[in-house]
């Protein structure tokens, strides 16, 4: 048997043409079915190509209230009431010298006051007339009284007042005087009283028998 296979084999061990002849058409078969299905390849490919486009086109625009949404920050009532109401701005720095034209007429070497910030600096009173140089009559209280309406003019000229003084400066010309003068001072200061120092000093100007020197705050 062995011998009968071998000897029927042995031409095509000789001359394996016929094989490859034989197995040519199968070949061509395979390349026809690959040639066949390679537009629907081609097609299949580029439609998922189309399919994705299309998905990220639609991310991006199918829904625009959505990302406007998402990149709009949410507001709560508060933050929109500070937009009707924004703070007020900081106060200057800067000081602004004040004078009112009595004293301007009068060429007195000094500002009335000068205000820095929310800061309102007097320059010292005395008991003198307004306009003139003359003291008001009526020795320490009456000058004392004088003082202080002078002081008070001052303030409410400028924005402020008597009851937004934080710090008093008193000048007596006798120290002797002081408890006649307190007894003025106290009434211009009913409530809470300012921070104050007081002392004796000789030669006040025109002569009078005291002076006094103010800080009080102001509003905007």
């Amino acid at each position: 048997m062995t011998g009968r296979l071998r000897a029927a084999l042995s031409p095509l061990r000789m001359n394996p043409v016929p094989l490859m002849v034989a197995a040519l058409p199968l070949r061509m078969n395979s390349i026809r079915l690959v040639a066949a299905a390679l537009p629907l390849l081609l097609a299949f490919l580029l439609l998922s190509l189309l399919l994705v486009a299309g998905c990220a086109e639609t991310g991006q625009d199918a829904s625009p209230d959505a990302q406007q949404a998402a990149q709009t920050p949410t507001m709560s009532a508060a933050p929109e009431l500070a937009e009707l109401a924004p703070p007020p701005a900081s106060p200057s720095h800067e000081p602004v010298y004040l004078t009112s034209e009595t004293t301007a007429s009068m060429n007195l070497p000094f500002s009335d006051a000068v205000r820095v910030g929310h800061l309102l600096f007097l320059s010292g009173q005395i008991g003198n007339i307004p306009g003139t140089t003359d003291l008001a009559p009526g020795g320490i209280q009456g000058e004392a009284r004088q003082t202080m309406e002078n002081i008070r003019t001052v303030l409410e000229a400028n924005g402020s007042s008597m009851d937004l003084v934080i710090k008093a400066t008193v000048m007596l010309a006798d120290i002797a005087e002081w408890p006649a003068f307190n007894e003025v001072y106290v009434t211009y200061f009913p409530g809470d009283k300012p921070a104050r120092s007081a002392f004796a000093g000789s030669g006040l100007a025109f002569g009078a028998r005291c002076e006094v020197e103010v800080i009080a705050t102001v509003g905007e």
